[in-house]
């Protein structure tokens, strides 16, 4: 199992430190089957969750059926926090395993409450999360960003240029069914449109990698959208 201590949440705090807190706090590891689901849309948020080992998504179902999948959680990632520091009675979206996955549960009482000590890394981790809520805002900014875009392959570009390394590499942790809910099209289309881009030599498709290939091409598309 990964070490919990890698992740952003236990940031500039010792070891001994994030030990007598999980025990303090009553924390939990889990253990979640593929396909298994960690909680509903309608559950009452009662703990923070961080991701040791496997693959998690995060997931809205429409009222046309349709799931919109909103975005996916990384090992070392924290889910669930959203709502933490809200009103809300529910959580609105649903976590699901998408693979064996290794999960560290704790208490939102504990994270979110000052224990009797008031002890410094106990208000680290507050910070941390608050850090961690800041990145996550910016990454769904991102996502309204290309989904809001008026075509799919404005929506492709965006999203590869998104995802690219300072080579215009973009590794795909997402298969194509997954990339389609991520953008609200469906497979068809967006296996259709990317093909096309590809043919017009802007992409390359190499498996689960993609490659910009003409990169004043990919600006020209998203400009379209300006």
């Amino acid at each position: 199992m990964n070490d919990y201590l890698n992740s952003p949440l236990f940031q500039h705090i010792s070891r001994e430190e994030a030990e007598r807190m999980l025990v303090c706090s009553k924390a939990q590891f889990r253990e979640y089957p593929a396909g298994s689901l960690i909680f509903g849309e309608d559950d009452k948020p009662k703990y923070l969750y961080l991701l040791l080992e496997g693959k998690i998504q995060i997931a809205k179902h429409l009222p046309s059926g349709k799931r919109n999948l909103l975005f996916q959680i990384r090992e070392m990632e924290v889910f669930g926090e959203i709502f933490s520091g809200a009103k809300e009675q529910y959580y609105w979206y649903e976590a699901t395993a998408v693979k064996k996955s290794k999960v560290l549960v704790l208490p939102y009482h504990f994270i979110y409450g000052v224990c009797s000590n008031a002890c410094e890394h106990h208000r680290m981790v507050i910070r941390n999360l608050l850090d961690i809520q800041a990145r996550n805002n910016l990454q769904m900014t991102k996502k309204l960003h290309i989904i809001t875009n008026t075509t799919l392959k404005q929506k492709i570009a965006l999203w590869a240029v998104d995802m690219s390394d300072e080579n215009g590499k973009v590794v795909m942790d997402m298969n194509r069914e997954e990339l389609a809910d991520y953008l609200g099209v469906t497979r068809p289309s967006l296996s259709r449109t990317m093909m096309e881009m590809q043919k017009q030599g802007v992409i390359r498709i190499d498996g689960k990698t993609v490659w910009i290939k003409n990169m004043e091409e990919i600006e020209k598309i998203i400009d379209e959208g300006s």
